[in-house]
C-alpha cells in the first residue's frame, strides 16, 4: 500500500466515524443527486425536552428537510412534519418511552440523537 492510498483510506475511515457510518447509520454525505450531496440532519434543540404521549415536539437543527420520520424508543416510528429546512414537528406516539430520538432519512438514521423524556399522564 502506498503512502497516498493509505492517507486516502484513513481520511475515508475518519469521515465515516464522524458521520456515524461505523454504526451503520448512513453514508458520510448521503445520496448524491443533481444538486450535489444531501447532508445528514443535525439537531440543535428539542422543545419541550419532556412530556406525555400526545405532546407536540419541535425539533430544530440543520438539514431537516430530508427527514421522513422520527423514531422514539423503543423503536416506535412516527411521521415527521417538515416545517422548514431548520424545523420539524412530531407528536409523541403511544407506547413511546424515554430515550434517544432518531431522525430517519432516505439514507438511514441521523448520527445526532437527542434525548426526550416521556412522562406518565
Amino acid at each position: 500500500m502506498t503512502s497516498r492510498s493509505h492517507s486516502t483510506t484513513l481520511t475515508f475511515l475518519l469521515a465515516g466515524l464522524l458521520s456515524g457510518v461505523a454504526l451503520g447509520q448512513g453514508s458520510p454525505t448521503g445520496s448524491e443527486g443533481d444538486n450535489g450531496p444531501a447532508f445528514q440532519p443535525s439537531v440543535s434543540a428539542v422543545m419541550p425536552r419532556s412530556g406525555p404521549v400526545g405532546t407536540k415536539v419541535t425539533i430544530k437543527g440543520l438539514n431537516l428537510s430530508n427527514v421522513t420520520a422520527v423514531v422514539f424508543q423503543p423503536n416506535i416510528e412516527t411521521k415527521a412534519r417538515v416545517m422548514s429546512e431548520n424545523r420539524i414537528e412530531v407528536i409523541v406516539p403511544a407506547g413511546a418511552q424515554s430515550g434517544p430520538v432518531l431522525l430517519e432519512t432516505p439514507d438511514g438514521y441521523s448520527p445526532s440523537a437527542p434525548v426526550f423524556n416521556v412522562n406518565a399522564q
